[in-house]
């Protein structure tokens, strides 16, 4: 069976590939996705506005993380009904994929998802162009999603690795590009833990919470407060006087 590690990389890759053509905004969570029950924003894995798509994980656990109890088992999945709701309510696709159950089945749903897409975005309000331009663009992800199927369903180990190395392979060239693109610029003094410029929608790694993103910002001067909801659905407000040097933005 393959690791956690070996399996979401090899997802990322999938994706990737699927949706090639599409901006993606990774742990976003959108201004409408708030739950209503605690007025907190809830969070997408992936989303793809112009697709009309968005990806949720389920089924991880983090390193060291213990069993929910039955009572967290049913807050976790009251948030995912309401996730999926509100996405619907917001004509956005919601697509849930469990990396630890059969990879042709959840590539099955994900295919199910593009067309559901398709057919919302031909049957919507949405501009002409909009339809001109990207209709064939979801054709042509849920062709790629086909084929993947079909390959891995023809060697489902060796794929899965493949697909986790060529992730891995990926994520070396976006480094090399990013590190390019910074060489090339003026050097500039570090920010200092008393500077550091926190904004809405910015990813951050707390020393203790771990990482997420910012979902709002109030106040101003020492009053300052800054809002995260961090990856295990935690939501937490910190004064950005007394944080600094404990939370950090994270970078590419």
């Amino acid at each position: 069976m393959y690791s956690t590690f070996l399996i979401m990389n090899a997802w990322r890759e999938i994706l990737a590939r699927i949706f090639t053509d599409f901006e993606v905004q990774d742990n976003v969570s959108p201004a409408w996705l708030v739950n209503p029950a605690t007025r907190r924003r809830l969070k997408l894995d992936k989303y793809f506005p112009d697709a009309g798509i968005a990806i949720r994980f389920t089924g991880l656990k983090a390193k060291g993380q213990k069993r929910q109890s039955d009572w967290e088992a049913l807050e976790t999945d009251q948030r995912d009904q309401t996730r999926s709701e509100l996405c619907r309510m917001n004509g956005v696709q919601l697509a849930v994929i469990n990396p630890n159950e059969d990879p042709i089945k959840q590539l099955d749903a994900l295919i199910s998802t593009l067309s559901r897409s398709s057919r919302s975005l031909a049957q919507g309000d949405r501009s002409a162009a909009d339809k001109s331009r990207w209709m064939p663009v979801l054709s042509e992800a849920r062709s790629t999603a086909g084929e993947l199927r079909a390959r891995i369903n023809k060697n489902p180990e060796q794929m899965i690795a493949n697909l986790a190395e060529s992730w891995r392979d990926r994520e070396t060239g976006m480094v090399s590009a990013l590190q390019d693109a910074q060489s090339t610029q003026q050097t500039t003094a570090p920010v200092s833990a008393g500077n550091v410029d926190y904004q809405t929608g910015l990813r951050v790694h707390h020393s203790y919470f771990g990482d997420g993103v910012i979902t709002e910002m109030n106040g101003n001067g020492g009053e300052r407060m800054v809002e995260v909801l961090f990856d295990a659905e935690q939501q937490r407000t910190f004064l950005v006087s007394l944080v600094q040097d404990k939370m950090s933005v994270v970078v590419g």
